[in-house]
């Protein structure tokens, strides 16, 4: 089968969705911990004296998708037709079909045959 290799935090790849691309890179846990304790508070009930966690996962969800994308090109405004810039206002605008695939493609192991790279349906 193959080995599998671990994610590098310079690691990137290309992903073609239609006739668009995503310049894309892959998150560990470390990255995604940095991410959730950033927009997680922990805050004391008053009424049993417990400590409560708060995580806003709409605020994780749009870093992790501004972390996960480092480029692309294709992507257009629906209204203009005209090319939109690559930042995360943009990025959050994307439809969710789309940042599914591309948080599949980011969390999807790499794997390594014996003859060189394998098939993942992402493209190099």
């Amino acid at each position: 089968m193959g080995f599998i290799e671990i994610v590098e935090a310079q690691e990137e790849f290309k992903l073609d969705i239609g006739d668009s691309f995503f310049n894309l890179r892959r998150f560990d846990s470390e990255v995604y911990r940095r991410i959730e304790k950033k927009h997680t508070i922990k805050k004391k009930n008053l009424r049993g004296g417990q400590m409560i966690v708060d995580t806003d996962d709409y605020a994780v969800n749009a870093d992790l998708l501004d972390y996960m994308i480092t480029g692309w090109g294709g992507i257009k405004s629906s209204l203009t037709g005209e090319d939109v810039t690559c930042e995360k206002v943009n990025k959050l605008k994307l439809p969710g079909s789309v940042k599914m695939q591309i948080t599949e493609a980011c969390d999807a192991g790499s794997v390594t045959v014996e003859q060189g790279k394998g098939e993942s349906g992402i493209t190099s």
